[in-house]
């Protein structure tokens, strides 16, 4: 069990990881740009790197343009793809038209993370965009990116508790409750949750290390490429 857990948690955040790109480019918005945004400014890509704090309009747009990026809509299909192959939770009876359900129910959960994370983190103060943590040695950037899910500053540096993911990860494990009449316990809420908070360390992780990461890329493909062309000649 611990193992079919762990594959599902690991297929989300691989869903899941496309979404860095989105943050990757916001970094890169022009500098005349958010230098000129109003508050009431709707823009993802200039609201990602306004340095003051967002307002809950501005937090709001972001959350709506997460729901409605294509990595969202990879992640639930990813997710709804490995519910259908396992039939778990269970659909009765169980044919090829569970998936569109799967896909609607997968939705309805990243509607509920992204609902609680922009109520919890506009009254508590914290901020869900990705700041780069500029450490040097690669465990410091670990630790950075894991404290980042844990902690949240205040508005005088101080570190607290942060509350936003955790209500992120339990609206959406919780709300698999009440999707489907087979899996409404709350001990299944609560793992489903687990898996969901899981996915945050492991997405900033990704966003702290995707500079390496994406240098890797055009190496791989070429090695591949290489690969395939000497066993092509054979």
């Amino acid at each position: 069990m611990p193992m079919k857990f762990a594959l599902a948690a690991v297929l989300l955040t691989a869903a899941g990881l496309a979404a860095g790109g989105q943050s990757q480019a916001a970094q890169n918005a022009p500098a005349a740009a958010v230098l000129t945004a109003s508050p009431s400014t709707c823009n993802p890509w200039v609201i990602q790197s306004l340095p003051s704090e967002l307002s809950f309009r501005q937090r709001f747009c972001l959350q709506v343009a997460h729901l409605a990026s294509p990595a969202t809509l990879l992640q639930a299909s990813v997710a709804a793809g490995y519910s259908q192959w396992r039939n778990n939770p269970a659909i009765i009876p169980h044919d090829g038209d569970d998936f569109s359900v799967r896909l609607g129910h997968s939705y309805e959960q990243q509607v509920a993370r992204a609902t609680a994370e922009l109520f919890v983190s506009y009254f508590h103060h914290e901020d869900l965009r990705f700041h780069p943590s500029n450490k040097a040695s690669a465990w410091q950037r670990t630790r950075a990116a894991f404290l980042s899910v844990i902690v949240s500053p205040d508005s005088d540096g101080n570190a607290r508790p942060a509350l936003a993911p955790t209500a992120g990860a339990l609206g959406w494990g919780l709300t698999s409750m009440a999707l489907y009449q087979q899996r409404n316990s709350l001990s299944y809420g609560l793992e489903r949750s687990g898996i969901s908070y899981g996915a945050y360390f492991a997405r900033a992780l990704f966003h702290d290390f995707s500079p390496e990461l994406w240098s890797l890329t055009p190496r791989f493909i070429r090695k591949h490429r290489e690969t395939v062309g000497r066993a092509l000649t054979l």
